[in-house]
């Protein structure tokens, strides 16, 4: 994976196939290859988000993430 992805995964999500577990694998291998990525957990909640902290905290991060890689996106350069 080339292209910058955020992940936000509730911590007790128990959808079958998209436990947190998953996303934290594929976070670290984003990274292990060097990929740009940014994983973050919300707390106390489940494959849906409810809490009034977390869904506004879920919001800043995906302001912030489009800010920095769709808004003001550096332009892709190849080798």
């Amino acid at each position: 994976i080339k292209t910058p992805i955020l992940l936000i995964h509730g911590e007790m999500d128990d959808n079958q196939g998209t436990f947190p577990i998953n996303s934290e694998r594929l976070f670290n291998a984003i990274k292990g290859f060097g990929g740009t990525s940014r994983f973050v957990f919300l707390p106390y909640e489940a494959h849906g988000y409810r809490g009034r902290e977390n869904i506004l905290h879920m919001l800043w991060e995906t302001n912030t993430w489009l800010d920095t890689y769709v808004k003001n996106a550096k332009p892709i350069t190849t080798k």
